[in-house]
């Protein structure tokens, strides 16, 4: 040993001898133990001396700067403040005071409060119709309403999905603020939710989706680009840290079936900004326009998404509406996805079926429902139908109306 070891160690491992142990063993585990402690405690002095340290490192090139600059003198990439310095140094990543990632968080537990007094409260997930109601992205149904792309990503299909993608936010959120700025983080949501989305609707079409974890995942794969293409010792522990998190994402999407697609296609869509665009580069004056132009498309698509979730007008069956309307309309509505693909026409509502007493209902089922529904229509122009003890003219009006694109 090159550390001497204190008198105390040889005493107990004699005395050990008198209680019937070995006095070697007993030796030889006190010194390992002894050790340990002292390397602990070297490691915790060099650490607090790190947080100490006086001086700033520089993201991009690693290089020293002192306390108070503001810029790389020897990049030009800008720096942290102090604060954010010394909290990175405690391993905590903490937002600024006006963090654009709290502002984000906000609208998204707006528009989940819009849908949620909707649904008349409770922790359940809402009814696939109200979320398409409030603009879910469903694209077999609104192929044509391509804002879904965008509002989808406000939207949440239950209390869980929105608090793990709340924690998200919150914790990968200010590092992306960190490196390219907060309204440029805005914008690098917005769209990588978007692209996922875009990937979502390719590859199942028959899929009623909504929520941030699109986006999401766009940060981390920002941020992971970002930390390859810097290729520091920092950079690779912000990748490694930001490919974690897409493992969690990726596994508890499977846990709780959430769309892996539009996880997928934000994570790539970001890798790939993040690796094209580093901070050096972004932030030459020769781009100051361009910068202004996505910030404010950032900011311009957040508002404009929560302005239409919080102005629509949903139409459930339990709002009021006469029934047997709400069930024809309902129909109508699965009548013309089923033109284009009727498994999808048949796995959309199971939910809301049940809840105006259809119960659940194969594919093969949803074809044959619908020839009928030509049929009546078809016999109501006739006049033979029999709407029963109802109104005639009102039942064949309101079939008329349901399928007048039919």
């Amino acid at each position: 040993m090159d550390e001497k070891h204190p008198d105390w160690i040889d005493k107990v491992a004699e005395w050990s001898r008198h209680v019937g142990m070995n006095p070697t063993r007993v030796r030889w585990k006190l010194i390992r133990w002894h050790e340990k402690r002292n390397r602990d405690r070297r490691r915790l002095e060099q650490k607090v001396d790190h947080i100490k340290y006086e001086h700033k490192t520089c993201d991009e090139c690693g290089a020293v700067q002192d306390r108070d600059a503001k810029v790389c003198s020897s990049c030009g990439a800008k720096l942290a403040t102090r604060t954010m310095h010394v909290l990175r140094r405690l391993g905590i990543i903490a937002p600024e005071a006006l963090s654009l990632s709290t502002v984000l968080a906000l609208v998204i537990m707006t528009a989940y409060a819009r849908v949620w007094v909707a649904q008349g409260g409770g922790f359940h997930a809402p009814p696939g119709k109200l979320l398409i109601d409030f603009g879910a992205d469903w694209h077999l149904g609104y192929g044509d309403e391509r804002w879904r792309l965008l509002t989808a990503a406000f939207l949440h299909m239950g209390f869980w999905h929105l608090a793990f993608n709340l924690i998200a936010i919150a914790t990968v959120g200010p590092q992306v603020e960190e490196i390219w700025g907060r309204l440029a983080m805005l914008f690098l949501f917005v769209v990588t939710a978007v692209l996922g989305f875009v990937l979502s609707d390719a590859m199942q079409p028959n899929a009623l989706t909504a929520g941030a974890s699109g986006g999401v995942c766009g940060l981390i794969g920002a941020a992971a680009g970002y930390g390859q293409r810097l290729g520091t010792t920092r950079g690779k522990t912000i990748r490694n840290d930001m490919v974690k998190w897409f493992a969690y994402t990726i596994v508890f999407g499977f846990a709780i079936g959430a769309n892996n697609w539009a996880h997928l296609g934000g994570a790539v869509a970001g890798a790939a900004l993040g690796f094209a665009m580093p901070p050096a580069a972004w932030n030459r004056r020769a781009l100051l326009p361009l910068r202004f132009v996505v910030k404010l498309a950032g900011v311009a698509a957040t508002i404009a998404a929560l302005a239409i979730i919080l102005t629509r007008t949903p139409t459930p069956p339990s709002t009021g509406a006469d029934p047997q309307t709400a069930r024809l309309d309902l129909i109508a509505q699965i009548c013309r996805v089923e033109r284009i693909d009727h498994r999808a026409a048949s796995g959309l509502y199971v939910t809301t079926f049940t809840q105006i007493g259809l119960g659940d209902i194969t594919y093969e089922d949803v074809g044959e429902m619908c020839k009928g529904m030509v049929l009546v229509r078809d016999a109501c122009k006739r006049g033979q139908i029999d709407a029963g003890n109802g109104d005639q003219h009102a039942y064949c009006s309101a079939i008329e109306r349901a399928l007048s694109d039919l």
